[in-house]
């Protein structure tokens, strides 16, 4: 059985070293820009040189996290910023979240290795499958994988990568808006304000504990799973250094960890303890909490230290009569060779072998450290100045030939990428009404179909027959794990036989739920670019929305969607939110609300089984604007909690171009300058 590798998080040199010196087989990192920890340290160009170097002289793999949703105009940059790096010192794989960047970096680098992120919410062997059809070959998977959905992907055959410790987000990755809407603060573009961690009614109902699957290494290693990944590039290098410790035992030893090892874990930073409810199908209130004083207390007075870790090299060196100098260095696989002055007949006391077997053992700063062997004549001298030059000279070049013999070998010559198509615009304008809660009353379902091309329904809903024709889509769950495959597909068929003729998907995995079904794309897809959209395109989708967080103008796309109206869905949780609220019904429409600080109210509702949707606290409203989104061709209405009443007047609202009242957000139109730029 292989063992896995062992992946550590670095947010600065420091943190990096300490990953390294404690057993890292690889190590992922953000530069300056397109990455999703935008408050980490990060690398600027010459510390990332310094940083590959280190890696390299150490045997230890480099990945670089491109892990944030771009805009057109930043394409190019990103491009741009990978050719700088293949011809210089080129990682060993990129992780990438945005779907047209993958695609463009395989047209433009061929030769590319590319790591699906996690924001990319990839959970299931379907969706691997399509990973692997753009060029990608590895996929980080969704942290709310359990341990037989995990077991699906590995037997897929694409190299699988998971999280094994650290924070946990509320929200399925890649779908939180929450930060983005409430601040300005997008975590699809690492700038996450973390609400989740925040008070909402005397209670922090939605703060996770972190992550440990320590418990479980063994397990872990017998499914097959290539990664083992460390979250935490926020943290600090004696965290970095103790967690990376542990689990590079556990994983040599293939054993589960200690009571005092999980104890050591938690002294380096703990949330009340540590989870691991994903991984075992325990989903539950028990996977909540909040770093408390005592967990604060026992970080401080933790005694971590770190200890560097040099490469060990054998010398040899030859000292003879009449001739130059030689010494030979190696190290693993890799050696160097250096010549020097030729030695002189000593005229009082002759260099011993003790002595220079001493000078040569003197690595210093270097990350080396030597077993010297020496052949000396007898009564000869040589300077120590040349010995120490000797010395110098063998362990430059011996580090220049690990690092050589450690750094990819691929072709950097940047190809073209091909100019998009814009294709030609629909100069039609239609109507989508969405309704996320169910079925609605018989009147607003009557309204909506009387004014809309196409009216959203959860897949789950209860259609009433005479409501049953071409113009419904039904909503897929934005998360079909393995284990809710055989449940979907049954409302799939029985929709289809209803006569239900279109399918909303959330994720592109879905799309083998789709077999004759025309399909439409949601929100999820995270459609920020023209490249994206293209992609989708490709496999089939008919209808893209493009996402909230930019103007839709800014993305070429034939028969796309907006939300016009209502409240924003900022979070889809795999756990019940609701029922860290309120008492559990275990039936029915659960619905709830998250009051924050400020006053502002979020609904809740209860997704497909157990699973919640936080929506924004104000509605988006656009509906006097219309002519502002010149390229949009379907105006898409969302309704959650609206009344009857209410959900009439917006339809009104629409013809009349009527101006808002109450409070309200532009979305994306107004927070695309701060969001993505100009």
């Amino acid at each position: 059985m292989k063992k896995p590798e062992l992946l550590a998080p670095a947010g600065d040199i420091d943190a990096l070293h300490a990953a390294v010196w404690a057993g890292a087989d690889a190590v992922y990192f953000g530069g300056k820009a397109f990455n999703a920890r935008a408050f980490a340290g990060n690398f600027d160009i010459p510390q990332m040189e310094e940083a590959v170097r280190f890696c390299r002289l150490h045997g230890v793999k480099v990945y670089l996290v491109l892990n944030t949703l771009l805009s057109d105009g930043e394409i190019e940059k990103a491009l741009d910023y990978v050719a700088t790096l293949e011809k210089s010192f080129p990682p060993d794989a990129y992780i990438v979240q945005d779907l047209g960047l993958v695609k463009c970096l395989k047209q433009a680098f061929p030769e590319l290795p590319i790591h699906a992120s996690t924001q990319m919410q990839q959970h299931s062997a379907d969706g691997v499958k399509l990973m692997k059809d753009i060029g990608i070959s590895r996929v980080v998977l969704a942290r709310e994988a359990t341990k037989d959905d995990i077991a699906a992907v590995v037997a897929s055959g694409i190299e699988t990568e998971i999280f094994v410790h650290g924070a946990l987000c509320v929200s399925q990755s890649g779908g939180c808006l929450m930060s983005s809407f409430i601040g300005g603060r997008s975590g699809n573009r690492g700038q996450c304000a973390q609400p989740c961690r925040q008070c909402y009614g005397g209670k922090y109902p939605l703060s996770l504990k972190d992550l440990c699957l320590a418990k479980h290494i063994p397990e872990i290693a017998e499914i097959g799973v290539n990664c083992l990944k460390i979250e935490g590039r926020m943290k600090s290098a004696e965290y970095v250094y103790e967690v990376v410790s542990i689990y590079r035992k556990l994983i040599d030893e293939n054993r589960p960890a200690s009571d005092r090892e999980m104890e050591r874990l938690s002294d380096a930073f703990s949330r009340s303890g540590f989870t691991d409810g994903y991984f075992t199908g325990r989903v539950g209130r028990a996977m909540f909490g909040v770093r408390t004083q005592q967990d604060k207390e026992k970080s401080r007075n933790a005694e971590i230290k770190i200890k560097e870790k040099k490469q060990s090299v054998d010398i040899n060196c030859y000292i003879k009569k009449g001739e130059p100098s030689v010494i030979t260095a190696y190290c693993g696989d890799c050696f160097a060779t250096a010549g020097g002055a030729v030695p002189q007949t000593a005229i009082n006391r002759p260099l011993s072998s003790e002595e220079l077997c001493a000078r040569l053992n003197k690595t210093g700063a270097t990350p080396f450290t030597a077993k010297v062997e020496a052949e000396l004549d007898e009564g000869l001298i040589l300077p120590m100045s040349a010995i120490n030059e000797l010395r110098r000279n063998v362990l430059d070049k011996l580090a220049d030939a690990i690092i050589e013999s450690n750094t990819p070998k691929r072709d950097w010559v940047r190809q073209e990428v091909p100019v998009l198509d814009p294709g030609t615009k629909n100069a039609v304008r239609t109507l989508v009404a969405r309704f996320e809660g169910g079925v609605p009353s018989e009147k607003v379902l009557y309204a909506a179909m009387r004014r809309c091309a196409r009216i959203e329904l959860p897949l789950w809903a209860d259609i009433p027959e005479w409501a049953v024709d071409d113009r419904i889509s039904l909503v897929l769950p934005r998360t079909i794990f393995p284990r809710d495959k055989a449940a979907v597909k049954s409302l799939v068929e029985k929709a289809g036989a209803m006569g239900v003729r279109e399918l909303t998907v959330s994720n592109f995995a879905h799309l083998e739920y789709c077999d004759g079904f025309i399909v439409n794309g949601d929100y999820p897809l995270n459609v920020t670019n023209s490249h994206t959209a293209e992609v989708l395109k490709e496999m089939g989708i008919n209808s893209l929305c493009i996402s909230p967080e930019i103007n839709p103008n800014r993305v070429q796309c034939t028969n796309s969607c907006y939300i016009i109206y209502g409240k924003t869905p900022l979070m889809h949780t795999e756990t019940c939110i609701i029922s860290n609220i309120t008492p559990c019904k275990k039936k029915g429409i659960c619905k709830a609300e998250l009051k924050d600080k400020t006053s502002a109210v979020f609904p809740v509702i209860r997704e497909y089984g157990h699973r919640n949707i936080i929506y924004n606290s104000v509605p988006t409203y656009l509906l006097d604007k219309l002519d502002m989104l010149k390229d949009v061709n379907q105006y898409i209405l969302m309704f959650t909690n609206e009344s009857e009443e209410e959900i009439l007047s917006v339809f009104d609202a629409v013809d009349e171009r009527r101006a808002p009242t109450g409070a309200y957000t532009r979305g994306g139109l107004k927070r695309e300058g701060s969001v993505f730029g100009k």
